[in-house]
């Protein structure tokens, strides 16, 4: 599948909010990875807004489809038809409430360009965490484990993941501080390995910042690059 159309329009990188505005390095990895698949893309820093999962999520439907307005008629104005998330929730809020545009998740890119990494890491051993996605998009879930598989590296499994992954408590820091830092905690110390790599910006942020258990956390592309 083609990621880039000069005929339909053109593919717009979505770093979302997390990385855009907390976690500059995802961004800049995940446009390095980009570039590396021989991706062709476009950013709109200045005109983009929040993908409106969040507000969407605490009951702000108000919020929600004023943010979906301006972002589709910055989508239409600029002649996007496509869009390249990092932000899983950025994903599935495109998914499923915005209409006519195709929306690829950036791990779904790196897998089918996996050979142009050129990489193996054959004997390293990680965990790999799942976001505790309220939509259920089992390429979310598949695709980091693929890709990690290409590259030789062993992933083991927590107890419980993919759709009964446990919350990383991200979500409920704004609501108990407390109660979401027992619950980062919880998923690290069922951790067996020395290192545990997630997809979501915002779990790997939480998880990081919580860390207490000397486990290396990671985001994808760290392990990528």
């Amino acid at each position: 599948m083609a990621l880039f159309d000069r005929w339909r329009g053109k593919t717009l990188y979505f770093p979302g909010c997390s990385a855009k505005f907390l976690q500059k390095d995802i961004q800049r990895r995940h446009e390095q990875l980009l570039t590396v698949c021989g991706i062709e893309y476009v950013k709109l820093p200045e005109l983009e807004v929040c993908c409106g999962m969040p507000a969407l999520e605490f009951g702000f439907k108000d919020d929600f489809r004023n943010l979906k307005s301006k972002n589709n008629n910055t989508f239409k104005n600029q002649k996007i038809s496509k869009i390249i998330c990092s932000c899983q929730k950025c994903y599935m809020a495109f998914k499923k409430y915005y209409e006519e545009i195709e929306v690829v998740h950036i791990s779904e890119v790196i897998l089918e360009n996996i050979e142009k990494l050129e990489k193996n890491l054959e004997g390293e051993e990680v965990t790999f965490y799942d976001a505790c996605n309220p939509e259920k998009y089992p390429e979310l879930y598949d695709n980091p484990r693929k890709i990690l598989n290409e590259i030789r590296v062993r992933v083991e499994e927590l107890e419980f993941n993919k759709e009964k992954s446990m919350c990383c408590g991200k979500s409920l820091e704004c609501v108990s501080e407390g109660v979401a830092q027992k619950m980062a905690d919880e998923v690290l110390k069922s951790v067996k390995t020395e290192k545990l790599v997630c997809m979501s910006p915002d779990c790997y942020l939480y998880l990081k910042k919580n860390n207490r258990r000397g486990i290396k956390v990671l985001e994808l592309s760290e392990v990528l690059l």
